[in-house]
């Protein structure tokens, strides 16, 4: 089975999606499907391709307009016909577009991945122009998909309220875990928490500054730790905040990637997300593994931190917010680490790039060969 995704960038600055998409291809490769990854190159130079694998065809970037409207992308397309299987990834740009329209010549499968980009909040984002692209072709490209994929039943519920109803298969995203990574044993000296993430609205740092704020004198023996950049304005919104209200043992470091960020994460005790809204949230797994309890918030679909008892899946608001950090802070180190213990076997078992890759590989067989529906196709 040969099998070509596609996505308009696969940039290290691009977020969660690149970094998916590119443990997805090589988690399918190690279960024997021969997958590569169509991708444009960055345009800016201080950017770059998340790696070197000969699987990533990379072309030069010669992309118009906000919809990423490239004639290399669609002429590499047109001239490699020789896949079984095209899978999309993400919404609103021509490569998907150019995805689908691909397949229908072909007469094969295809799958659109539209990680999040049907979510509520993201349909509000520049919606005129959604609207009108919706028109033009990305309502039909959705709706004569083979299947779509969702990460969440959460987002199966909004590929539904936009009016789809196409097969769904609900596969999470998958984490590449390294091996030598093992659960920190030894105590800091203060609590640490931190948030990793881009830094914009919808992440909603800001309700968690005011939180440690209001906690006052009970942070005494803790910090918390910023990571992440991106919007210029909130992220200076943010900071004279803490500046304001003094928080002193709040600390931002800015982006931080790789083994760099592998290592902090492994030192902090507990880590926060408290999203408006998350179609997967990626920090969650790569916290877990490393036996970092989480709190996130119910605008993520973390709902399995509460079922196998490694963290806090809470509502959105400040008192919320507030007392589950001061019963994270008051936690005993024991029963902290048994938290960090059953939030790896979770990722282990139902998160590791090995499980979702085989219930992918699942369902390119029952796309491309017409076997049985697998059980996390909704019809």
């Amino acid at each position: 089975m040969k099998i070509l995704h596609t996505i308009s960038g696969l940039n290290i600055s691009s977020g969660g999606p690149t970094s998916c998409t590119y443990n997805l291809i090589k988690g399918l490769r190690d279960e024997g499907i021969d997958a590569d990854i169509l991708t444009l190159m960055p345009r800016d130079d201080s950017d770059k391709i998340i790696a070197d694998d000969s699987f990533i065809k990379a072309l030069p970037n010669d992309a118009r307009t906000p919809l990423v409207y490239s004639s290399n992308f669609r002429r590499y397309l047109n001239s490699h016909i020789g896949y079984d299987l095209y899978h999309a990834n993400g919404l609103w740009t021509c490569p998907t577009h150019f995805t689908a329209e691909i397949a229908k010549k072909q007469n094969k499968p295809c799958v659109i991945a539209p990680h999040g980009m049907l979510y509520p909040q993201a349909l509000q984002v520049s919606a005129w122009k959604k609207k009108i692209v919706s028109t033009v072709f990305q309502r039909k490209d959705l709706e004569t998909a083979s299947c779509l994929q969702a990460t969440c039943m959460a987002e199966l519920e909004h590929i539904r309220a936009f009016g789809l109803n196409n097969p769904v298969a609900v596969i999470p995203n998958g984490l590449a875990i390294d091996d030598s990574l093992e659960i920190r044993k030894t105590s800091n000296s203060v609590r640490r928490f931190a948030f990793v993430g881009r830094l914009n609205r919808i992440k909603n740092v800001d309700l968690l500054l005011s939180a440690w704020s209001k906690l006052g004198n009970k942070t005494h023996n803790c910090e918390l730790l910023i990571i992440g950049d991106g919007d210029t304005a909130y992220k200076k919104e943010l900071e004279e905040f803490a500046t304001a209200n003094k928080l002193n043992n709040v600390r931002f470091l800015g982006f931080i990637m790789g083994k760099d960020l592998q290592k902090l994460v492994h030192s902090i005790d507990f880590q926060i997300l408290p999203s408006k809204s998350e179609n997967f949230g990626m920090v969650v797994p790569e916290a877990l593994i490393q036996g970092i309890p989480v709190i996130a918030s119910k605008g993520t679909p973390w709902s399995d931190l509460v079922t196998f008892d490694c963290g806090w899946w809470v509502d959105n608001d400040i008192d919320t917010l507030i007392s589950t950090l001061l019963i994270a802070i008051n936690l005993s180190e024991q029963d902290r680490l048994g938290m960090g213990e059953r939030g790896r076997t979770l990722v282990l078992r139902h998160y590791s790039i090995k499980s979702v890759s085989l219930r992918m590989r699942q369902l390119y067989e029952w796309l491309e060969k017409d076997i049985k529906m697998p059980e996390f196709v909704h019809v």
